[in-house]
């Protein structure tokens, strides 16, 4: 049977709507309609919300709506969030540090457990209870510890030989934050997280 094909404006809500239900539940909320559930979610309307959740099956009760905790268990499902993913973080500047920091990953059950960088200055220090470790180490590291998913926070020249580096590695998920496109083979997932790009289209929508 082929697999249905998930368009990507809804992989993209998805994490919104995880977002949401959390919240909702942990303010004690049982049900809310599809209409309130939006309320916090500017730019998505309640259609987009119900046409999304039936691509992964049936959702809400007839007269009470969405069970807010049945549905955050369900995303968590769908987003694959049972347990925790291993991420390697390759490039620890500035950006890399506070990715390093930052609680929220951990909390929805991403686990950096590995930092990479070329910089003998950085290389042995520890920064969030995480010790940096050389880059020549990056490939065996990944493969002995099973990491899927790769943070790379360098700068745009090395870039593309680091995502060389974890695919050969066996990573399958990269988060990519330098402002270059990586040419990676099919199978391997890509974001790219591009803050002046977003900058931009910001300034775009400003007031003159």
């Amino acid at each position: 049977m082929k697999k249905l094909k998930i368009p990507e404006e809804t992989i993209e809500r998805l994490p919104l709507y995880l977002r949401r239900s959390k919240e909702l539940s942990g303010n004690g909320e049982d049900f809310v309609s599809s209409q309130e559930f939006v309320e916090k979610l500017p730019g998505i309307s309640s259609d987009n919300l119900r046409k999304d959740l039936s691509f992964f099956g049936n959702f809400g009760v007839k007269g009470q709506g969405y069970n807010t905790n049945q549905l955050l268990s369900r995303l968590r499902s769908i987003l694959k969030l049972q347990a925790d993913t291993k991420v390697a973080l390759i490039g620890v500047g500035n950006l890399g540090s506070a990715l390093l920091t930052h609680k929220e990953f951990s909390r929805w059950g991403f686990m950096i457990t590995a930092a990479f960088d070329k910089d003998p200055r950085v290389v042995g220090s520890q920064i969030g209870g995480i010790s940096i470790q050389p880059i020549q180490g990056l490939n065996q590291t990944i493969q002995n510890e099973a990491i899927n998913v790769a943070m790379i926070a360098v700068p745009a020249g090395e870039a593309q030989s680091v995502a060389n580096s974890v695919v050969s590695a066996g990573v399958k998920g990269i988060l990519n934050f330098a402002p270059v496109l990586l040419d990676v083979p099919q199978e391997v997932q890509v974001e790219q997280v591009d803050i002046t790009s977003k900058l931009k289209e910001l300034n775009y929508y400003l007031e003159g």
